[in-house]
């Protein structure tokens, strides 16, 4: 019995951690980086949108030059992208200042490669120990991170009871 479940539940360990690869945490008045890059080397069009639960504008990157021309008001002064990666195929996006009302839905669609990428922002108030001391290296653990740390002891038990 304890054999079947030991392969089940290494098959959740790995769908659990692809599912969170699609959601982007944030703290309120921070940034939030949306990654944006197609599987190909180098780009010939740089042409990209982003594009906020599928009708508000982020950002556009038209033909290697980002413009915000047509851009919703709330994203206004709020949005970076890098322009010397767009001949990589890099067309991330850095939103600052972070509110709740932000979370939802943030997809990139590079028209050149019919690629379309959605992902969700999750904005949370920051902890008071993070904002009251960050660990040594400034680096704040991931929810990743987290679960894989609660998971591994699991699973080594799991094995050992199985033996």
């Amino acid at each position: 019995m304890l054999k079947s479940v030991l392969p089940v539940c290494f098959c959740i360990l790995l769908l659990n951690e692809a599912s969170m690869q699609d959601i982007v945490q944030g703290f309120v008045g921070d940034f939030a980086l949306f990654p944006c890059h197609p599987e190909t080397g180098q780009v010939k069009v740089h042409t990209a949108h982003w594009r906020y639960n599928d009708n508000k504008n982020v950002y556009d990157i038209l033909n290697g030059q980002g413009t915000t021309k047509e851009q919703d008001a709330e994203y206004k002064g709020r949005t970076e992208t890098f322009p010397a990666e767009y001949s990589k195929g890099n067309f991330s996006l850095r939103l600052g200042n972070l509110q709740k009302s932000d979370e939802g839905s943030y997809c990139c669609f590079i028209p050149e490669f019919d690629h379309n990428k959605c992902m969700d922002l999750q904005v949370t108030e920051k902890p008071r120990e993070i904002q009251e001391k960050q660990d040594s290296d400034g680096g704040v653990e991931s929810t990743a991170e987290r679960i894989v740390s609660l998971l591994i002891p699991l699973f080594s038990a799991t094995v050992l009871l199985c033996v």
